[in-house]
């Protein structure tokens, strides 16, 4: 489908499409005399076997006049492999994952001729989720103590005791070495009895205060809990060029400080949160982090080990054409699971959105004009790539996006608005800890919570919603969840109790 018109009526927006459409007929017929001959590509892939991890194909050569120099095999519009034959076997495949299956032939003269695709579907069941599935949640350095929001809390909230593993965001990544985010609040900020994990003050002589003594006291509390350092982040989109160009001292920046005497011992691995730029399909693009990840991965275990875990955070910004740049299968052999942010689809901040509401983490498909914006869609689109489901980690949001002065539109649950509503984070952004008491879910939207109060719409999760999601990660096989932001939440953990609960075996 193309792309949504800005928010006319629905009507209307068919209305045009179905034109453009019949346009498109007529320039087709027009042309079409020209192009009949299909005689340089090859025929589609038939399928000769089939199982659990496997496919294999063959497809017929050309019988037009080109030189056939090789073929390229295809997955999912990705290229996997070549050969010079007309058979080919793809490998590392998902159990019970479709796969759309093409062959491109490659002539001397540099032409390309690819065939129709086929959709093919592996045999076997889909995998079990991990007996202890991933529960982590991320405490952002940034704000956190300025909106009095600080890891003792987690203690008496009792989060710290419903999560496996939490994310310590953001560190940096300048001239492409790894760094401290904020000195400061890191090291150096004093926290009072009333306000450290502890329950004693910090004094001026004492080597190490700030988030990262906070969290050393946090470990000591649960000596369970696994604790990651995020590099990276939504601010950081152009930062990963330069680490490409020397992954391996890259590596070595990021494990020197991880494993700083001054707190050694305190982080059990490493997260990479990479925004993804937006790039076309195909044409010049400096595609950042998606050229990166597999380069910076593949150091990184080297210099980590493997006693260390491996994360890699992804954005989703860039949505399905850059994802598909990017070598992520080839990434997953080196990372423990990748965290997907499966959130912000819509927000008032978009172009396309600023005056027309919409729900922020659908995991279904929740109108015609959806084109793939919803969580379900991510996940396949990673797990068909051969991604290991068990690898996947979903993101939930602690945040909520408002639009504000909104009226109705014609259809339900839909409504137009003036721009973003006044958030305590920003234009359009609260936490949802201080949106659901002043502006309660009223439906729901793609599974996808919305909330109506007087002249606002507001749109996040909630247990219920969560509920869904679990229900899909089991059928799925993923890896676990985790919380955007553990700022967020409730005092008590209400979101991270529904997470907890819902994937409890």
């Amino acid at each position: 489908m193309g792309t949504r018109l800005a928010h006319g009526p629905r009507s209307r927006t068919a209305a045009i499409l179905t034109g453009l459409a019949v346009l498109l007929g007529l320039l087709t017929a027009l042309t079409s005399p020209a192009q009949a001959d299909d005689s340089n590509h090859p025929g589609a892939p038939t399928v000769i076997a089939v199982t659990d991890t496997t496919v294999t194909v063959s497809w017929t050569a050309p019988t037009g006049p080109i030189d056939v120099v090789h073929y390229q095999a295809l997955k999912n519009e990705s290229v996997v492999g070549t050969t010079t034959g007309t058979t080919f076997t793809y490998t590392g495949l998902v159990p019970s994952r479709r796969y759309a299956l093409s062959a491109v032939a490659v002539a001397s003269n540099g032409g390309r001729w690819a065939s129709n695709a086929i959709t093919v579907t592996t045999t076997g069941t889909t995998p079990s989720m991990p007996a202890k599935p991933v529960v982590m949640g991320v405490f952002t350095e940034k704000g956190s103590h300025e909106r009095g929001f600080h890891a003792k809390e987690l203690v008496t909230g009792g989060s710290a005791a419903k999560l496996t593993h939490l994310t310590y965001a953001y560190g940096t990544v300048t001239n492409g070495q790894c760094g401290i985010g904020d000195h400061n609040a890191a090291l150096n900020r004093s926290f009072t009895a009333g306000n450290s994990v502890s329950g004693q003050a910090d004094t001026a002589n004492q080597p190490l205060r700030g988030y990262l003594n906070q969290l050393r006291e946090l470990k000591a509390r649960y000596p369970n809990l696994k604790l990651l350092w995020s590099f990276g982040g939504p601010e950081q989109t152009g930062s990963w060029t330069g680490a490409r160009q020397n992954p391996a001292a890259f590596a070595a920046s990021c494990a020197q400080l991880l494993n700083d005497p001054r707190w050694a011992g305190l982080f059990d691995g490493l997260d990479l949160a990479m925004e993804f730029p937006i790039c076309p399909s195909k044409g010049t693009c400096d595609l950042g982090a998606a050229a990166a990840v597999t380069p910076l991965t593949r150091e990184l275990r080297s210099a980590l080990g493997s006693s260390k875990l491996l994360t890699v955070t992804l954005g989703r910004k860039a949505g399905k054409s850059t994802y598909g740049r990017a070598d992520l299968p080839g990434a997953a052999a080196h990372i423990d699971w990748y965290n997907v942010k499966a959130f912000d689809y819509y927000h008032p901040h978009d172009t396309l959105w600023s005056h027309a509401t919409a729900p922020q983490a659908p995991l279904v498909n929740w109108e015609v004009y959806d084109e793939g914006r919803h969580v379900s869609h991510d996940i396949w689109n990673l797990t068909e790539r051969g991604i290991h489901p068990n690898k996947v980690v979903l993101g939930i949001p602690t945040h909520a996006w408002g639009w504000k002065g909104i009226t109705s539109r014609p259809w339900p649950n839909e409504y137009n608005a003036t721009g973003p509503a006044n958030g305590a984070s920003g234009p359009g952004l609260d936490d949802y800890r201080a949106i659901k008491p002043r502006c309660a879910p009223t439906g729901e939207l793609g599974k996808g919570a919305i909330a109506v109060c007087g002249t606002e719409f507001w749109t996040y999760d909630t247990p219920a919603t969560i509920t869904h999601k679990a229900a899909y990660m089991k059928q799925n096989g993923m890896g676990g969840a985790f919380l955007s932001n553990l700022r967020g939440d409730t005092a008590g953990g209400e979101l991270l109790t529904a997470v907890t609960s819902a994937l409890t075996p």
